[in-house]
């Protein structure tokens, strides 16, 4: 039961994004808070949300380039951690959720495409007819609301039946907001300069560290 919720609380969120007009509901740190206060871990969702929203940061849909679905990845992240720590340790709870919100993300962007393609058939056969305007709205919100099922559907799955072996590696909150503030300041930087991508990572790296030192 908890996992159809988690799937279906997702996809209407994940709506927000072109179905009704990006309002930032489905940004992951916004996400990430909804799931956590609907779900009983609110501290948890808001800590997750932030740090996938830095990681995601510079992924922006500019023309026709379609990056990694980063709103996919935020809700994939926070909801697989929530099933994951029913019968996981922190740690491994941790990582494998930030693993499966990479994941989903990569692969919520390729499903974006062929959900684009179907959208645009839909745009077409509305331009040559003139007619069932409603009909073809109300397709392309339902096409959106199944690519959200889809790509969650099997992640939560996993998150809620497998358990870690206690020898795999494990993922501190530290270390996360480490890689996460390190990625997010080469993003910013990235976003406002436009070079090469290698230098603002090393700097981002710097940044990182020099925040856990200090």
């Amino acid at each position: 039961m908890i996992i159809a919720l988690l799937c279906i609380t997702g996809a209407l969120i994940l709506l927000d994004k072109y179905a009704f007009g990006e309002f930032g509901i489905s940004q992951p740190l916004i996400a990430g808070t909804i799931l956590g206060a609907l779900f009983g871990n609110l501290d948890a969702g808001i800590f997750i949300g932030a740090m996938l929203q830095l990681i995601f940061l510079a992924g922006l849909p500019i023309g026709r380039e379609i990056p990694p679905d980063g709103q996919s990845g935020g809700i994939i992240g926070v909801g697989s951690y929530l099933l994951l720590r029913i019968s996981n340790a922190e740690g491994h709870a941790l990582l494998v959720a930030i693993l499966f919100a990479l994941a989903g993300a990569l692969i919520g962007g390729q499903l974006e495409i062929v959900t684009r393609r179907f959208n645009e058939k839909m745009y077409r056969r509305f331009l040559k007819t003139g007619e069932h305007l409603v009909r073809c709205h109300l397709l392309g919100t339902l096409t959106a609301f199944i690519r959200g099922l889809c790509v969650m559907l099997p992640f939560f799955a996993l998150a809620y039946y497998i358990t870690i072996p206690p020898a795999l590696p494990t993922m501190s909150r530290s270390l996360l907001m480490t890689i996460s503030i390190s990625v997010g300041c080469a993003n910013g930087l990235y976003l406002f300069f436009k070079k090469s991508k290698i230098i603002y990572i090393v700097v981002g790296v710097l940044c990182g560290l020099v925040s856990v030192v200090l």
